[in-house]
């Protein structure tokens, strides 16, 4: 066990929206836990910046900083970029304020908006500073998104923040990636504890589910257009698809749903966690990775949901490779990497097939994610770099 104090930094705003993604940094600090002594989390909320410490089983709240009332977050309202500014100096500052008064020894930040202020705070801090970047690499899918001044601006400044860490955390699916010794390549995991296996129920039709903050390369208007063919084509099984989040995309898919006429065929959740979550999967016999990846230029794929849909047993569909599967993996569907409609014909036999040939799918899954998907083994290396570097510095005082 390492003597030590990790501050990780994510400004995400705790809410319904960024579920997925607090669970995954609670999954990455449940693995810091267990090797090193004392572990923080920062993250954001509507009207304060807040700090948990990290036990085996909980969060614990130690502290809190107000936001001005200029800075809170509203759903509704004017003024949305200026105060999103302003609450981001105010994270930062309530993050320079921990680091000092918890004498924190390894800062690890979540990809953050690179700005001079960011910069500032990295070329200050005395912590050894660990940078993740969550999709990498990211220009490719930065030059797709933003106008070309927002992108130059981002692109020149990520490039600082890389200089200024000590290490950087790239996650990525791509496996050939040529990179300097400061970076540290991994795939997504999971918190295993959290996730159970899905139960199975009987139905005479087939129950497809997607989960996730919806953007435009999810690509799950690829399945509503599929789901069109199927039943004008005349169906041979009864199929539902179970959309659940929110995010940009929601209103464009309902609308797509609506002007297909297949309401009664495709049902729009919201988010859903917990036990609420648990009763949908369970009631899904297929789940849906992301389908429009290609939309970023992007050949291959790392998301969280995979993993967990490996966890919780049930068997998923995707459109680009995943390194943390084999190519002979057979509780994955791999789908065309474009723009066609989904096979729903093709999901529904390649389903039925993998139930006969594999009647205890969801068991075998399950100890898969155990063996090859988990948290603990993910970040074993960030582990021993920061071990590493620990070590050395207490040579240097020696």
């Amino acid at each position: 066990m390492l003597d030590a104090r990790i501050l990780y930094v994510a400004y995400l705003r705790e809410g319904a929206n960024t579920v997925g993604y607090l669970n995954k940094i609670i999954g990455q600090c449940h693995a810091f836990v267990k090797e090193i002594s004392h572990v923080y989390i920062c993250v954001s909320r509507k009207n304060e910046a807040v700090l948990y410490r990290v036990a085996v089983d909980k969060l614990e709240q130690i502290t809190t900083f107000p936001y001005s009332c200029f800075a809170t977050y509203q759903e509704q309202g004017r003024n949305g970029k200026l105060r999103g500014y302003l609450r981001y100096i105010s994270f930062i500052k309530f993050v320079s304020k921990v680091l000092q008064d918890f004498g924190i020894d390894v800062l690890y930040f979540r990809s953050s908006y690179p700005t001079t202020m960011f910069r500032r705070l990295l070329r200050k801090t005395a912590s050894s500073k660990f940078v993740e970047i969550v999709t990498y690499p990211y220009k490719t899918e930065w030059k797709r998104i933003m106008p070309r001044f927002e992108y130059l601006f981002w692109k020149s400044g990520q490039e600082k923040v890389e200089k200024l860490s000590d290490i950087v955390v790239a996650i990525s699916g791509e496996k050939d990636l040529h990179l300097s010794e400061k970076f540290i390549l991994i795939n997504n995991g999971i918190d295993l504890e959290n996730i159970r296996v899905k139960k199975h129920t009987q139905r005479d039709y087939l129950s497809v589910v997607s989960i996730a903050n919806l953007c435009m390369w999810h690509g799950y208007d690829r399945i509503i257009r599929g789901m069109s063919d199927y039943y004008k084509n005349g169906s041979v099984k009864k199929v539902i698809y179970n959309c659940v989040g929110d995010g940009p995309e929601l209103e464009n898919l309902k609308e797509l749903t609506k002007s297909l006429g297949l309401d009664k065929y495709v049902i729009f959740h919201g988010t859903k966690t917990g036990e609420e979550l648990d009763k949908i999967f369970d009631e899904s016999d297929v789940a849906l990775g992301s389908l429009g990846n290609h939309r970023k230029g992007l050949n291959s794929d790392s998301a969280l949901k995979n993993r967990e849909y490996c966890a919780r047993g049930i068997p998923f569909v995707i459109a680009s490779s995943d390194q943390d599967f084999p190519e002979s993996f057979p509780y994955i569907l791999k789908i065309p990497s474009d723009e066609s409609p989904v096979d729903i014909n093709e999901i529904v036999e390649w389903y039925e097939k993998l139930t006969h040939s594999h009647p205890n799918y969801s068991t075998e899954m399950r100890k898969y994610a155990e063996e090859h998907l988990s948290w603990d083994a993910k970040m074993k290396p960030v582990i021993e770099k920061i071990k590493e570097i620990a070590e050395e510095k207490g040579k240097s005082r020696s």
